[in-house]
């Protein structure tokens, strides 16, 4: 059949030339006589079930009537009952997922509300950072300003229940599902705080903002941490930017570590800040493979004119950063890009809004860089590479599992990081959990107030990783690294051999393994 937008004309009959006449008796017999064959005729093909009529409604496309067939028989014969629409939502998701794209999505209203937040920075709720040690839920800081400040949540508090609703057994994700809600409404939460009793702290939840932008000046080095490309983040980029400058910082770090992209527009305005009036900000593809430049539209920031830019990346780069560092790379040569490769993502989405609140979100061209590079699945290659050190790919230890003297395991590799990071004496870092290392493990536990028996589980583990995890979020090993190059303490070369030599015993993940894993856990 053809599409419903054809126009069919009916064909012209000359029904002047023919004339047909019949009795009015055998009229109304033949009339009697086609109601009745009819009527038979669908009884049979009811009683038989052979056959079931597929209601196709307005669209009649022959592709579809295999969906409208199943959708019909399953809804008048599955044995249970049917939520039908659940059904058109699951072929919707599944269409979606027959792209085989791990960046196209349909998402349901609760979905779209969630990709809403990564878009404007706001969402509802208590207004704290969550993460997840073993199996406990943690406070690692309440926001300034926060609800969850003002009714007195500490870090380091231990969240045991949500409205009296235990969380063991949760992950950090359905945690905070029960800890958001809408504007206006308490929650109450049970929390542990060091080794008191467990209490209930009630918080009124209200509309929180996360900034895309934070500035900080280290060592005489202005440093721009960008999380996401949101709306307005251009507008925090250049409060920040122009802070440096009223700060007379000649050197700039913009920071785009583990930054997933978002909106396409504030990349390109965040170009423009270094980039001049009508300059191409990167190329669109389409399917046919004509190409239309994004041009930036506004003129440049003066203050960036006289700064040292420097761009640090890393495997969780993708999308819009890699856009910026593609468009700076492309227009500056004195730009230097640090870090590690980027992660690699070359396409851009569109979305479309239904009247229901949900939204498909598809892949509809390439990106390339001003001089045509894609970089799709290869990612952007630093200028200076900075490898973080063994201790960021630790292995997070389970606290029901136990590591003692004479094991050898993978896992005591990790073990011994750890604790030559925090300041112990572990030995040779290899897989033999040896006497070194029971008696690192024993001046840990005595310095935790631990029974020192030398043994790695249960508390010894979860403080082990807890203090670990508090080292690293105090010491930006990459950013160390790079500040310690443009203050000139070290070479480029001398740099980059440092941080290799800091990484040599826990194997890095490559490119392609991220990227893999990434395609398999993605829900976008």
């Amino acid at each position: 059949m053809g599409n419903l937008n054809e126009n069919h004309e009916p064909k012209e009959t000359n029904l002047k030339s023919k004339k047909i006449s019949i009795n009015p008796f055998w009229l109304i017999i033949t009339i009697l006589a086609a109601v009745i064959l009819s009527s038979v005729i669908t009884a049979l093909s009811l009683e038989a079930g052979t056959e079931k009529a597929v209601n196709v409604g307005t669209d009649t496309r022959s592709e579809f009537s295999k969906l409208y067939s199943v959708y019909d028989t399953i809804s008048t014969d599955f044995y249970d009952e049917v939520d039908n629409e659940e059904l058109i939502e699951s072929a919707i998701d599944g269409m979606v997922q027959g792209l085989d794209d791990p960046y196209s999505e349909y998402m349901n209203m609760e979905a779209t509300d969630a990709f809403q937040e990564t878009v404007t920075g706001d969402f509802e709720g208590i207004g704290a950072e969550v993460i997840q040690e073993g199996n406990r839920i943690i406070i690692t800081s309440p926001m300034r300003g926060s609800p969850a400040e003002a009714a007195g949540i500490e870090p380091g508090d231990q969240i045991i229940a949500v409205d009296g609703e235990s969380l063991e057994g949760m992950t950090t994700t359905e945690a905070v599902q029960l800890i958001r809600g809408e504007k206006g409404t308490d929650v109450v939460l049970t929390i542990v705080r060091g080794e008191g009793e467990p209490m209930d702290i009630t918080v009124t939840r209200d509309t929180i903002h996360i900034d895309s932008v934070t500035y900080e000046e280290v060592d005489g080095v202005g440093h721009i941490s960008i999380n996401r490309f949101q709306q307005g983040t251009t507008e925090e980029f250049e409060e920040s930017i122009n802070q440096a400058a009223e700060d007379d910082v000649e050197d700039i770090i913009v920071d785009f570590r583990y930054n997933p992209g978002g909106l396409l527009s504030e990349a390109v305005t965040l170009i423009n800040q270094f980039v001049p009036e009508d300059e191409i900000a990167l190329l669109l593809e389409d399917s046919n493979g004509e190409q239309l430049p994004l041009r930036t539209e506004s003129p440049h920031n003066e203050n960036t004119e006289d700064m040292n830019l420097h761009i640090l990346i890393n495997e969780g780069s993708a999308s819009a950063s890699e856009v910026f560092a593609g468009a700076l790379d492309d227009h500056f040569e004195d730009v230097i890009i640090a870090g590690t490769q980027s992660f690699g993502k070359g396409v851009v989405q569109q979305t479309q809004e239904f009247s229901d609140d949900s939204m498909l979100k598809y892949t509809n061209t390439k990106w390339l860089t001003p001089e045509g590079r894609w970089i799709h699945n290869e990612g952007i290659t630093p200028d200076l590479e900075l490898v973080n050190p063994d201790y960021y790919r630790v292995e997070i230890l389970n606290e029901d599992d136990v590591y003692t003297e004479d094991q050898e395991s993978e896992t005591v590799i990790s073990i011994k990081v750890a604790l030559e990071t925090l300041g112990y004496e572990a030995g040779t870092i290899n897989e033999v959990f040896d006497e070194t290392l029971t008696s690192a493990v024993e001046s840990f536990q005595e310095d935790n107030d631990l029974e020192a028996d030398g043994n790695v589980t249960g508390e010894t583990s979860r403080l082990l990783m807890s203090e670990l995890r508090n080292y690293i979020n105090e010491n930006d090993a990459q950013l160390e690294y790079l500040i310690s190059y443009i203050t000139g303490e070290h070479g480029a070369g001398e740099i980059e051999e440092i941080a290799e030599d800091n990484a040599r015993h826990i194997e890095i993940p490559t490119l392609e393994e991220l990227q893999e894993d990434a395609s398999e856990n993605s829900t976008e």
